[in-house]
């Protein structure tokens, strides 16, 4: 026991790393900073401070150590750059969608994702920025709201080359569209978004998509 609120799951596994790490470059070589990011790191990795959907709870986490929320996700941060593998984006954008962290605001025909990781809201910043659009974090630290036509042009963009010929020629047939791939393709997502804000998350309708709910129909692209 570390205090009355955290208990090693793990305790072997757990002093064996930190004191490899601790003596990685002889006794008190590590500097605060870094030991305090590595030890939060093994908290993590022992199962520490998650809910029931094993994400981080932030809440707890600034409870327990007695630190500012904004403290905590400073060394999550670091924590993902310098121990977690590379965010794969298109991946991490379906498990969003699939864990249903997002909420629709149906008047402002915007989505609101909650994003617990602060390297993945980054990312998730970074992409909405490359294609010169604009997302909102004023609302909290952890969510990011973007329009349905910003959505759209997202999903285009990280999945428009995978929709085969087959779908963008129905696409093409059902709506009357003029020839054209590219014309075709960009429609297909802004009827997509239009029906995830409709429906909100729920199986969409129109035989463009068949009985697939969107998570099954991002998985098929990605």
């Amino acid at each position: 026991m570390l205090k009355e609120n955290i208990e090693i799951k793990n305790p072997n596994q757990f002093s064996e790393r930190f004191l490899t790490k601790f003596l990685e470059n002889g006794f008190g070589a590590l500097p605060k900073r870094e030991l305090e990011v590595y030890l939060l790191h093994l908290l993590l990795e022992d199962g520490q401070f998650r809910n029931e959907n094993e994400a981080i709870d932030f809440h707890e986490m600034s409870l327990a150590l007695k630190m500012t929320e904004t403290k905590v996700r400073n060394l999550v941060y670091e924590i993902e750059l310098k121990y977690q593998q590379p965010i794969n984006f298109s991946h991490a954008l379906i498990e969003l969608v699939e864990k249903q962290c997002y909420e629709v605001d149906k008047s402002r025909r915007a989505i609101k994702f909650s994003i617990q990781s602060p390297l993945l809201k980054q990312a998730f910043e970074y992409e909405v920025r490359q294609l010169a659009a604009i997302s909102d974090g004023s609302f909290a630290k952890q969510v990011v709201t973007i329009s349905e036509v910003t959505f759209s042009k997202l999903l285009n963009r990280l999945y428009g080359d995978k929709v085969d010929d087959e779908m963008l020629a129905r696409v093409q047939s059902e709506l009357n569209l003029e020839p054209g791939t590219q014309n075709a393709r960009t429609r297909l997502f802004e009827l997509f978004v239009a029906e995830f804000v409709k429906e909100s998350g729920k199986k969409l309708a129109g035989s463009i998509f068949d009985s697939l709910n969107p998570v099954e129909w991002l998985k098929a692209l990605k």
